[in-house]
């Protein structure tokens, strides 16, 4: 291979090649920094990223490194514990030791940051060693007691390596094997200014792509009541930087103060934005700080903290990140709306912004889409981010569904399935892209790794729901429990034992030993195809997953996930029952964990009844506390969790004569608030007394368990404090009258 020619193509593409380096000791480094200066002949090499494990108990990554600098020169070094940091940071080269560590997400983040004409290097043992090699990726994330690392898989690596066959990416030992993509030769389009804008032109002379340009321009009829946009990219198409200029631009020609609330998954998401923000503002010569450029008062806030703020306009960047259930929150305080979304991405986040949050946009503003396709890093049809895409399944998508596939679901002629993970890794890619793109359009925040653990996790196991050869719905389940006495123990006493999750909720909180002794299924993950959604598919699965579990001798089938009304309905009604709900709020979804279990033998049922009773308990006296923000439908959802209990109220002999007289009319409800708390409580717990409507129980849990004020709860319903206090009065009433009535 001559490199004055492959050089030559990569400059007149804008394209990056991969280079995989492999040897014995420190021969990879040696031959990547002699490569890395052949090449730097051609193409402008000056700014280079060294990335490696560089474990404490093992030296090789430190001397390959020394090796590679001595022959190279001075280069950037990062471990991969801290590759976030390169966020918002482009390379010229990016040479990664892949001898003792190979996580997926890392490799997504430190790739996408190397610009064109770039170079990518991989430093790997010889490959069929390397397939056999357990990494430190197995030991963090993939090995679950009581299972050792030496029981890990090897399919992620062995798919890494069969990926490496893709054009554009190389093999360098003795000599250098690969072959060149074909690329048609495509332009990239020269950029024009807007004939008409009121941005001032310098904010579009700062612009990389006409793509970036047209939105820029596009974005400028945002301040309209009820208008909103939503941009639509791949990675590295600049729409951070779009969004950053073009605020720079809105704050300069303003003539009055307007409040834009910045909001995104976490506050590294935002670094371009912020960064284009202030080379625009400076550009402009307008004063710029974290609070203000010119008319606009700008602020950062987190998901959950947005939801209380109130501005002229909202931008949400990276909003596929953000869960739905917050994405909705937000259109109540904000005229208008900015929302930016990755497409594919090494986050993964999903395709679930567009397929649900987008029509509920569209039925309360006008919406505008942008999309932006032309890559600003490096050009269009790059083989490493082709690469990057197969092989960490970026741009899957669920199968395309034909009116004869529904009326066969409609018919029940469904096939469930335990899949072999090799062949559906490594042979059968058409069926694991529409496995794995179910999950892309599912809620859940999908990201490599989890790729790579499914694929190499002893515990774990894939399974599928079928119609025909068509994957419609997908599950991800591992093995839990069957612990020895000296891990039950060491849990006991607070070490956290990876992956055991349910039968560490059972051991820390209720001391169960006997529940963590026996196996059963956590269902990891769990979705049906987009189009298919509410046809029973997803029940189906789980009768057959308990069939197969009862088959296998596992003791119970569970579940962790958070709760929302529609997701704990579908538990429950499936049979399953809540042990657990977690007092802390996630800050990314504003959603509670909870735990639900589904028991398969009569020892896992005593202690999923006692576990539930206590969950419902602690749920119950701590709604005015850790579980305040907890939505009143979903509360209600999981108190109605699991078998009733009989219980006694406990009532005084003063406390039944101050009832009696307020039943009567005679006391209001500041004279019996104590009692009223006492009796719902136990109206909830027991399951006892007159049946009420779901908005009466739902009253009752916002003022009387949560101990709102009258306004507050009243504003939960939208209701005036006055009516909403009269209608209380008759609910309580009923339930007193029943109480009263029965210890006559």
């Amino acid at each position: 291979m001559k490199i004055a020619s492959l050089a030559e193509k990569m400059a007149r593409y804008n394209h990056r090649r991969l280079f995989v380096v492999v040897g014995e000791g420190v021969e990879p480094a040696e031959r990547a920094a002699h490569l890395l200066k052949e090449i730097k002949k051609f193409i402008d090499i000056r700014d280079v990223l060294y990335i490696a494990e560089f474990p404490r108990e093992k030296k090789d990554d430190e001397e390959r490194y020394s090796r590679f600098t001595s022959i190279f020169g001075t280069v950037e070094r990062l471990p991969y514990a801290r590759a976030k940091e390169v966020l918002g940071k482009t390379y010229d080269a990016l040479v990664l030791d892949a001898f003792n560590n190979f996580p997926a997400r890392d490799i997504g983040i430190t790739v996408e940051t190397v610009r064109g004409p770039g170079v990518v290097i991989f430093l790997m043992p010889p490959l069929e060693e390397w397939t056999r090699t357990k990494l430190f990726f197995h030991a963090q994330y993939v090995v679950t007691p009581p299972y050792t690392v030496e029981e890990c898989g090897n399919i992620y690596q062995r798919r890494i390596v069969k990926k490496f066959s893709l054009p554009g990416i190389y093999l360098v030992g003795q000599e250098v094997v690969g072959r060149e993509p074909r690329v048609r030769a495509r332009r990239r389009r020269r950029i024009k200014m807007p004939k008409e804008s009121m941005l001032p032109e310098k904010i579009f002379r700062l612009a990389l792509t006409q793509d970036q340009v047209e939105v820029i321009n596009s974005l400028e009829g945002v301040l309209q009541e009820g208008k909103a946009y939503v941009l639509l990219a791949d990675r590295g198409r600049g729409k951070s930087a779009a969004l950053g200029l073009f605020l720079a631009g809105l704050g300069g020609v303003l003539q009055e103060k307007k409040r834009v609330v910045i909001t995104a998954p976490s506050p590294s998401n935002v670094q371009e934005l912020f960064k284009f923000l202030r080379r625009g503002a400076e550009e402009l010569g307008i004063k710029f700080s974290k609070k203000r450029v010119g008319k606009l008062r700008i602020s950062y806030r987190e998901p959950l903290d947005a939801i209380r703020e109130r501005a002229d306009l909202m931008v949400v960047d990276e909003a596929a990140g953000i869960y739905v259930s917050i994405l909705r929150e937000l259109l109540d305080n904000a005229p208008s709306f900015i929302f930016s979304t990755t497409s594919h991405g090494y986050e993964g986040t999903g395709r679930l912004f567009q397929y649900r949050f987008l029509p509920l946009l569209q039925e309360r503003f006008d919406v505008t889409l942008l999309r932006m396709e032309e890559p600003i890093r490096y050009g269009e049809g790059d083989p490493v981010e082709r690469w990057l895409y197969e092989t960490f399944l970026l741009d899957a998508e669920p199968a395309k569904i034909t009116k004869r596939d529904r009326e066969v679901v409609k018919q029940g002629k469904l096939v469930f399935k335990k899949e072999d993970r090799e062949r559906l890794f490594l042979q059968d890619e058409k069926r694991l892209r529409e496995f794995i793109g179910i999950y892309v359009f599912a809620h859940y925040r999908n990201n490599p790794r989890d790729i790579a653990i499914l694929a190499d996790a002893p515990n774990q196991n894939a399974f599928s729901v079928s119609v025909g050869d068509k994957v419609v719905a997908s599950l991800q389940v591992a093995e839990e429990g069957g612990l020895t006495e000296e891990y039950i123990n060491r849990m006991l006493e607070g070490e956290i034992v990876f992956g055991n999750i349910i039968p560490d909720i059972f051991l820390k909180y209720y001391g169960l030993r006997g529940f963590a002794r026996k196996k059963g299924l956590r269902i990891v993950r769990i979705a049906t195809h987009p189009e298919l959604q509410g046809m029973g598919i997803g029940s189906f699965a789980l009768k057959r997953l308990e069939e197969y579990a009862l088959e296998n001798g596992y003791s119970w089938t569970g579940a962790g996930f958070g709760a929302s009304y529609r997701v704990v309905r579908f538990w429950k009604r499936n049979g399953y029952v809540m042990v657990h709900v977690s007092p802390k709020r996630n800050p990314e979804s504003g959603e509670y964990s909870t735990i639900f279990v589904k028991p398969l033998d009569q020892d896992i049922e005593k202690y999923v009844r006692m576990a539930n009773y206590s969950a419902r308990s602690r749920l119950i006296t701590e709604l005015d506390n850790y579980y305040y923000y907890m939505d009143a439908e979903v509360a209600l959802e999981l108190l109605s969790s699991g078998p009733r209990r009989s219980i006694p109220l406990n009532l005084s002999e003063g406390e039944v004569r101050r009832l009696e007289r307020y039943v009567d009319g005679y006391l209001f409800y500041d004279a019996v608030s104590d009692i009223i708390l006492k009796m719902v409580r136990w109206y909830f717990l027991s399951g006892e007394g007159p049946s009420l409507p779901q908005t009466d129980k739902m009253f009752l849990i916002e003022k009387i368990l949560k101990k709102k004020t009258w306004r507050e709860a009243a504003r939960a319903f939208g209701m005036d404090a006055s009516k909403f206090a009269k209608r209380l009065d008759k609910i309580i009433y009923r339930i007193g009258k029943y109480v009263l009535e029965e210890l006559a």
